[in-house]
Order: structure tokens, then C-alpha cells, then sequence
């Protein structure tokens, strides 16, 4: 686990890096060539610390955790196909709405779980579902329900998914046999290298995907804060109505299964639908980097107030308790 300090650290590297990629000309071009290598890593990376959790854990047999990757992955997609259809959004910002709510969860979601003391685990296992079954929900989004709009390569997306995703799952279940053999100091200290590897290649990605983005918001300032509003819009949009939906299962687990709803791994649909996207994607994509990257540092403010609140209420608590004491003296 990293320290306190150094998630800390993270949080502002993130929130920096995206400012910068924005702020500095030249940078995203020089980062563009090494985004697939790095969000190959990514990938990898994010899933190293799994190894010595069991197969259930991971890959979990839970039928509430279908439910909500299921809610995630085909209703939210046909809701959001649905509210466009009947308020005349153009096929277009249907397509680019489509391609963040059919999306598996972003790969920080446990994290973001773990910092707001909900179900982890869970957020965990949702992660992972999602994440491999996503190019299920694409290609038929896709190629059933916007086959009109959209030319969906599916060589390409197979050809895609084998290298992100059926290479990476090949490796992990590889280690997850190899770690149970190796010394607890090695597990920690591999565990310890992908997290922080983890924060490298996930800012080396942002940063390369960013410039069609970039370049939007010099062009048309106009269509890139529309871009904006509706990547904020969605994502607050499918985590509330989770949350509400999701209620009767408990604060808890609904407030998980709003995360990963909410949180969308875009920049890896974008990655996967690549021999077929068009370039006002590619910078719809760009602009949905930036709640992901500003997102754990707003978190971490929040958890901090949250957990001032707290002390000061218990604080209040333990005073109050001692007055009753001296009274009762």
C-alpha cells in the first residue's frame, strides 16, 4: 500500500500532469508516440497487486456483481441511447456519449472506493468484469444499435483486445500461480513497484491522448467546453441514478456500484475502437481526461473534510462525556 503521503503526492502528479499536457505546447505531441505502450503497462500494472488473491476474489461468481456490471455495461448504454433519441441529440454526441457509457470501469475505481470507506472489494471485481467484458457492450452498441452512424472494425477491435486484454489476463493468471511460491518481501515489494508504475504509465497515456483535445480547445473553445459539460454531465448522471437505483442494496454497496458506474475507462474504449474512430472522438476522449485526472485529487479533499468533520465530532463527544463525569462528581 502506499503511504499517506505518497498517494498525496499522486493525487497532485495527476491533477499536474493534465494542466501541463494543456499548458505546454509540444508536450502531448512527445508523449503521443508511447501511449499504447504505456497503457499496455497500465493494464498490467494495475493488476500485478491481484496475484495472491484468490480466483473468486477477482473474478467473482457473485451474482450482484453481474447485476451491476450488467446495469453498467447495457442499461445505462441503452438509457443514455434512449434520452438522446428523445431530446434530438445529433447521432454524432450520441455516438461519443455511447462510447463513454458502454466503457468498463476506470481502473482507479477500487482506489476511489477505498478512499470514500465503501466496498473496495466489490468495486474491485466490477473493475475487472467490466474491463474484459467491454468490447461486448461496444460491438453491439456499435454495430447493432448505431449501425447507422457508426463502422465499427471489428478485426481491429479483436486484434485490439487480444493485445490489452487477453495478453494482460494471460500474464496475471501466470503470476497469480507463480506468486504463491515467492517470498512474502518479493509479492510486497512487486506489489509496491506496479502501484507507483502504475501512476507513470496512467500519466505517459493521459498526456499522449490528450493533443486532438488540446488542440479543440484552441480551435473551438466552444466545442470543447461542450465536450466537457457532457463527459461531466454523463458521468455525475449514471452515478446518481446508480446510486438511486442501487439504493435498497445499501449505502455501501450503492455508493460502490456508483463509482464504477460513474468512472468510465474511456481512454481504453478509445484505444480498442481505434481502427474506427473518428477524430472528433479521439478529442472527445482527450477532454474526458480531465475529470479522471483531477478526480483523486477532489477526492482526497473530500475524505480530508470528511474525516476533519468526524474528529471534531468525536472530539465533541469525548468533551461532553468528561463534563457529564465532573457533574456526576
Amino acid at each position: 500500500m502506499l503511504s499517506e503521503k505518497e498517494r498525496s503526492l499522486a493525487c497532485w502528479l495527476l491533477a499536474g500532469a493534465i494542466v501541463a499536457g494543456f499548458a505546454v505546447p509540444g508536450l502531448s505531441t512527445a508523449m503521443a508516440p508511447y501511449a499504447n505502450i504505456s497503457l499496455f503497462f497500465l493494464i498490467i500494472m494495475s493488476l500485478l497487486p491481484l496475484g495472491r488473491l484468490q480466483v473468486t476474489e477477482v473474478f467473482s461468481p457473485d451474482y450482484k456483481v453481474w447485476q451491476v456490471v450488467t446495469w453498467q455495461l447495457l442499461v445505462l448504454p441503452a438509457l443514455v441511447v434512449s434520452a438522446a433519441h428523445l431530446a434530438r441529440v445529433s447521432s454524432n454526441i450520441t455516438m461519443l456519449m455511447v462510447t463513454t457509457a458502454a466503457a468498463g470501469s476506470l481502473f482507479a475505481s477500487p482506489t476511489f472506493a477505498e478512499l470514500l470507506q465503501v466496498n473496495k472489494t466489490r468495486a474491485l471485481q466490477c473493475m475487472i468484469l467490466s474491463t474484459f467484458l467491454m468490447p461486448l457492450s461496444y460491438s453491439l452498441f456499435f454495430t447493432f444499435v448505431l449501425h447507422a452512424n457508426v463502422e465499427l472494425d471489428v478485426y481491429s477491435l479483436v486484434h485490439r483486445c487480444l493485445i490489452f486484454l487477453v495478453i494482460p489476463l494471460g500474464l496475471l493468471l501466470v503470476y497469480m500461480g507463480v506468486s504463491l511460491s515467492l517470498p512474502q518481501r518479493i509479492v510486497e515489494s512487486v506489489e509496491s513497484v506496479s502501484r507507483r508504475s502504475t501512476i507513470l504509465a496512467l500519466i505517459v497515456f493521459g498526456l499522449g491522448i490528450i493533443g486532438p483535445a488540446r488542440d479543440l480547445l484552441f480551435s473551438d473553445p466552444q466545442r470543447f467546453m461542450l465536450y466537457l459539460v457532457i463527459v461531466a454531465t454523463l458521468g455525475l448522471g449514471m452515478a446518481y441514478l446508480t446510486a438511486i437505483v442501487m439504493f435498497r442494496q445499501g449505502i455501501s454497496d450503492s455508493v460502490t456500484a456508483s463509482i464504477v458506474s460513474g468512472f468510465r475507462n474511456v481512454g481504453l474504449g478509445f484505444v480498442l475502437l481505434s481502427g474506427g474512430a473518428s477524430v472528433a472522438t479521439a478529442q472527445y476522449v482527450g477532454v474526458s481526461q480531465i475529470p479522471i485526472f483531477l478526480a483523486p485529487l477532489v477526492l482526497s479533499f473530500f475524505v480530508r473534510g470528511q474525516r476533519a468533520v468526524a474528529e471534531q465530532i468525536d472530539e465533541e463527544r469525548h468533551l461532553s462525556a468528561a463534563t457529564k463525569v465532573q457533574l456526576a462528581a
